[in-house]
């Protein structure tokens, strides 16, 4: 034993001097007595051992008065279980006397120390073993894959012990490393199994044998628990047998066996393998019944589910409803949203995560670049903190897939330079790029890399090379290579048949096909391409057709649109183009585009106007752009001496004559823009902040860009003379807006004024506006209101400064903006002491965040009406929700106002007191359109909606992000300030009349729009007629999107944009004049618009902004909550209808004038 003795154990001293021993036991634990009794000092020696406190442990031992074999055998157990090897050997070797527990716990220390050797020596050692020694042996030396020492000891073992632990743990060695024969001999040897013997054996059968085999061992077992019964359901799943798996499982529920974690989880993999999207959500519904939603790895497995039905909502749904997540629930979803394209929403996901893997780097990379945004791509794999062979790998094949293959094969040789050695797949993507590139020569050292690297024999990279010879005209070589192996794989049959049709050898390429058959290999539907492709050029007509009529029958595989699409190929080429058509009529789906391509082009080799007419209008009917097909026919009628005008009048066939015309269309001169998807357009290329891909577009392609939205034409600009252009010299072209779904359902059928396209209904309504509701007389009887209101807000301010809260100003400030807006509105206060109740402001609060959202939501139901008939995300279901939330509240809204002027008139009072009635009240009024005694209430609702939209968020967000760039800029709020005490001083507050002489503080409010404009883009335009901007023709229906972020942040027209600075609004000395917050003549900012569709509200909207602020910075100084500096506040921005900030704005205010000032302390707003 010397050799093995290791350094003695720390003594007594030195535990104490660390870690003094504390005699009160571990709770739920008694106190051991007072009297030295040895048993109860055992017990909470070994319970110190059990809970890991080793020190404790050993302090206990060491002031024990006596120790027995069972003491000395808890302080080994409690250092074997700790994995303290050297201790426990100390301890071993000091014991006076040992026993069979004390020899298997230093069994067990060396095994799980992972030194097999050293067990198996000791175990020979050891005086007495008994079942425990002899189980924990085999089992140590089995997981060791010592399985030949495993079976010595084993035969050795007493009958009586060894079934059913030793030949468990044997059994359990030889499935580990897929010994099958060998487990199974033990299996039929033993003489008594339990029922983890026949678990164990249904597990191996199902990973290393037949599934059959593995059901025949399951329906034997005498008892099945639930490892077994998930076993074999996992056995199913891995072989693809899912509908078997869940069948199986169903079976499991009914016998009453109770299902755990693990089979739900595989349960879910069988539904997500199988497609099975109703199983998979009933399974789900069983999981929250059960109470094990919770779980992180069923939430993982859900989430796996879901997005490979594509369900990425609610694989998102399901992600955030988990309480915790781990590294793979963010991997999961990410990996989801990269493969449905969803690259966007990946990368909002990826900048969240706290901890990155590689998986979520590599996921990334590979989303980037399945874009073909290989810049993004290769910018976050350098950013990778560790890159793996799986990265590089991605990286490379990135490459390929996007046809930059020279990239491709020198990041292959960085990743060896860089010190990551390259595997087979890595080294199949060099070959291909190889290929591509047809290098040869570097083809053929590749090619001794791989035989030196012992990889000559992969399958893959097998396959690769011969493709490799073939693409680079080296048959032979390719040839050679296929023929060096002995038992080539299926692929790369293939890839050889398939070279030798390119290359002209068809005949070559049937007697290979005819030789793989002859060797038991199965064709796949590959293997038929290739043959059919060889068929079509050879012209071997009567084969070919053979061939692919045999496909279904004799050998099981469906033929595909390719594979009819050869067959069109070789009967046209052979000129018989009726076969031809009817083979095409004969297709599952007879409008693949390659078959009418097959037969166009047939038709053309055959001068057949006739067949060539009715395959490009079957072309252009997929795709009216479709150049091929003009260009064939143009051909085709020019052969046949027609001119245009000829042409249209033989194409009888009105889609045909329809997609002639779009031909000539296509000639207009089209301002430039991005390339363009067929059907998408450029809707793909937008990410979920639309404005800032847009001012990419302008800086890209210059100031007036095109767009095509699916099948909307739009433009977009951010350039002050393009502006002018749109808005004012070609206003009566664009004042219109587009009829969007949101619009539809949610401003009464586009019946208001902000939304209504251009027409009678819009000026009505409008005149209604500005004679009725927004004169300056009307705005002047609410300036008491607003007054109150200011005042609320200083006093709840003034309360809280008091308190020393920090002030969340996202709240005063929109509580400031919904009473002023309310008061006029509806005479109503919802917000402060005269509120109309929390439930009513709630209700108002929730149903006016629901409009904006869905008013800014970009629907892809308005670009691709197809979008509609599947509305896959519920958008047009919560639009009309929505609506009638809406529609209900300002019914409600109406019907109170009816009744209160019933009771006036009952009661003979003046209805019609227009000083005393609200906008209302005003509407109620009015008569209507056609001689109407009173206007309709959807009229009257739908201009109570517009004043809700237009005066509320907008102020607040306006409100909020001037408050906070002046907290950060604190050098504005003392100029402020300075302006505030010369123009009003310190012994009154800042009345309406005062907003007029406060020159800088408008400027600063004309800045924070140029920076933070209230909405990203003007509420979008649509053109009337066709018209001309710039030289480029703009046509009819098209769709404007002014970009009023990008046009405050226009390099050309503003220097240093992302710095704060209100003096670039300062006029002139020679100018003079006060500072306009609307536009100027030179429409740098437009936070109201301009021309016909004005904000009506632009008067209002800036006395609210203006008295807000003024008020705030006048009685108040400002600056970041403790532990903040100004520099530290955040200025990330939401996209929406407006932009608000992305966290509300918190700030810390100070009073700077006399107590009294503030009128009645303390009340809240």
């Amino acid at each position: 034993m010397a050799a093995l003795r290791l350094p003695r154990a720390p003594t007594t001293a030195a535990l104490a001097a660390g870690v003094p021993h504390r005699f009160p036991a571990p709770e739920g634990e008694p106190p051991p007595p007072r009297g030295p009794n040895r048993a109860h000092l055992n017990a909470l020696l070994t319970s110190y051992g059990r809970r890991g406190r080793l020190r404790d442990a050993q302090l206990l031992f060491d002031q024990m008065p006596s120790r027995d074999v069972i003491s000395w055998t808890a302080l080994l157990t409690a250092y074997a279980d700790g994995g303290d090897l050297a201790s426990a050997r100390l301890v071993f070797d000091d014991m006076p006397r040992r026993n069979a527990p004390s020899w298997n716990a230093l069994l067990s220390v060396y095994l799980r120390a992972a030194r097999p050797r050293a067990a198996h020596a000791l175990f020979y050692k050891m005086p007495a073993k008994n079942a425990v020694s002899y189980g924990a042996i085999i089992s140590g030396l089995a997981k060791a894959e010592m399985l030949h020492e495993a079976e010595l000891v084993y035969e050795e073992m007493p009958w009586q012990w060894r079934d059913p632990v030793g030949s468990n743990a044997l059994m359990a060695g030889y499935l580990r490393v897929g010994e099958l024969a060998m487990a199974l001999r033990v299996f039929e040897g033993m003489t008594v199994r339990d029922v983890i013997s026949w678990s164990a054996m249904v597990d191996g059968l199902c990973k290393h044998g037949s599934v059959s085999e593995a059901r025949r061992v399951f329906d034997a077992m005498p008892e099945r628990n639930v490892v077994s019964w998930t076993s074999m359901i996992r056995g199913y799943v891995k072989r693809g047998m899912c509908r078997d798996g869940l069948l199986l499982f169903l079976n499991m529920r009914r016998e009453g066996v109770q299902v755990n974690t693990t089979t739900l989880s595989v349960a879910l993999d069988a539904c997500a393998a199988a497609s099975l999207a109703r199983e998979g959500i009933q399974i789900h519904n069983l999981i929250i019944s059960m109470g094990f939603e919770l779980d992180i790895f069923l939430g993982d497995s859900i989430i796996i589910m879901y997005s490979r039905f594509g369900c990425m909502v609610d694989a998102k749904r399901a992600f955030d409803c988990m309480q915790q997540k781990d590294i793979v629930s963010w991997n999961s979803l990410i990996t989801g949203y990269v493969q449905h394209d969803m690259v966007e929403e990946a990368h909002v996901l990826f900048k969240l995560m706290h901890q990155k893997d590689a998986v979520s780097w590599t996921s990334m990379v590979v989303g980037f670049a399945n874009r073909g945004w290989m810049r993004e791509s290769v910018e976050l794999f350098e950013q990778m903190p560790v890159k793996d062979e799986v990265a590089w790998t991605a990286i490379i094949s990135s490459f390929i897939t996007n046809g930059d293959y020279l990239s491709a094969v020198r990041w292959f040789c960085r990743m060896s330079q860089e010190g990551c050695k390259p595997n087979t797949i890595a080294f199949s993507c060099l070959l291909s790029a190889l290929a591509s590139l047809a290098m040869l020569n570097q083809g053929r050292q590749a090619h001794a890399y791989s035989i030196n690297m012992g990889w000559v024999f992969d399958s893959a990279v097998h396959t690769s090379l011969v493709s490799m010879y073939a693409k680079c005209g080296r048959l032979a070589e390719a040839y050679h290579v296929f023929s060096s192996i002995s038992n080539p794989s299926l692929i790369a049959i293939n890839s050889m048949i398939t070279a030798f049709v390119q290359h002209g050898f068809v005949e070559d390429a049937l007697k290979l096909f005819t030789k793989m058959q002859n060797a038991g290999y199965k064709p796949n539907h590959v293997t038929f391409l290739g043959i059919l492709t060889g068929c079509a050029r050879a012209g071997f007509v009567q084969q070919g057709y053979n061939y692919f009529e045999s496909m279904r029958p004799v050998y099981g595989v469906e033929p595909n649109p390719e594979h009819y699409t050869c067959m069109v190929d070789l009967l046209g080429r052979a000129g018989l183009l009726a076969e031809a058509l009817e083979m095409i009529n004969s297709m599952p789906q007879n409008d693949h585009s390659d078959a009418w391509a097959a037969l166009l082009s047939a038709s053309s080799l055959h001068s057949n106007l006739a067949f060539a007419k009715i395959a490009a209008q079957k072309l252009l009917e997929k795709d009216p752009y479709d150049a091929t097909a003009y260009t064939v026919l143009s051909r085709m009628f020019s052969s046949a001496g027609m001119e245009d005008e000829e042409m249209l009048k033989v194409v009888q066939l009105s889609n045909l004559a329809m997609s002639w015309k779009k031909l000539n269309c296509m000639r207009r001169r089209l301002p430039p823009g991005p390339p363009r998807w067929p059907i998408f357009g450029n809707l793909l290329q937008l990410s979920p902040l639309p404005h800032k891909d847009f001012a990419r577009f302008c800086t890209k392609y210059g100031p007036l860009v095109y767009l095509r939205l699916g099948t909307i034409d739009a433009i977009t600009t951010d350039d002050p003379e393009v502006i002018r252009e749109i808005l004012i010299r070609q206003d009566e072209v664009f004042a219109s807006r587009p009829r969007t779904l949101a619009a539809v359902h949610l401003a009464y059928g586009c019946g208001d004024v902000a939304l209504a396209p251009l027409g009678p209904n819009w000026k009505r309504m409008r005149r209604v506006c500005m004679e009725h509701l927004l004169t300056t007389k009307r705005l002047e009887s609410f300036a008491a209101h607003r007054a109150l209101e200011a005042e609320h807000l200083c006093q709840f301010v003034w309360a809280k400064a008091q308190s020393g809260k920090p002030v969340n100003l996202r709240e005063v400030l929109g509580a400031f903006s919904m009473n002023n807006v309310t008061r006029m509105l509806l005479g109503k206060q919802y917000f402060g002491l005269q509120s109309a109740g929390p439930g009513e402001a709630m209700e108002f609060m929730h149903i006016t965040h629901e409009l904006f959202w869905l008013l800014g939501l970009i629907y892809l139901g308005d670009y691709l009406p197809a979008w509609r008939w599947l509305d896959p995300y519920g958008c047009e279901k919560k639009m009309r929700e929505v609506e009638k939330k809406v529609d209900d509240f300002h019914q409600k809204i109406i019907d109170e106002h009816r009744k209160a002027r019933e009771a006036k008139k009952s009661a003979s009072l003046d209805d019609d007191n227009k000083e005393d009635m609200d906008f209302v009240d005003v509407l109620l009024s009015l008569p209507g359109e056609n001689g109407k005694e009173h206007m309709d209430d959807v009229e009257i609702k739908a201009l109570m909606q517009d004043m809700i939209a237009a005066a509320t968020d907008t102020s607040s967000v306006t409100n909020e992000w001037v408050m906070a760039e002046v907290i950060k800029n604190p050098r504005v709020l003392r100029k402020i300030q300075e302006e505030l005490d010369g123009v009003v001083g310190r012994g009154r507050m800042v009345a309406e009349s005062d907003l007029g002489q406060l020159t800088y503080l408008r400027c600063v409010v004309r800045e924070s729009f140029r920076m933070h404009p209230a909405g990203p883009f003007l509420i979008p335009h649509e053109s009337l007629k066709p018209t001309t901007i710039m030289g480029y023709d703009i046509p009819a229906r098209t769709r404007i999107f002014i970009n009023t972020h990008a046009l405050g942040r226009n390099t050309r027209i503003w220097d240093d944009v992302d710095a704060f600075r209100p003096e670039r609004h300062l006029p002139a000395a020679a100018d003079g004049g006060r500072v306009e917050i609307s536009h100027l003549p030179d429409f740098k900012i437009l936070p109201f618009s301009a021309g016909k569709r004005k904000c009506p509200g632009a008067p209002l909207g800036v006395i609210l902004v203006l008295m807000a602020l003024a008020r705030l910075f006048h009685c108040f100084d400002w600056s970041p909550p403790d532990g903040l500096r100004p520099d530290d506040i955040d200025t990330q921005e939401v996209y929406g209808m407006t932009m608000p900030k992305a966290k509300p704005l918190v700030a810390v205010a100070t009073p700077r004038l006399p107590p009294q000032m503030y009128g009645r302390h303390g009340k809240q707003v």
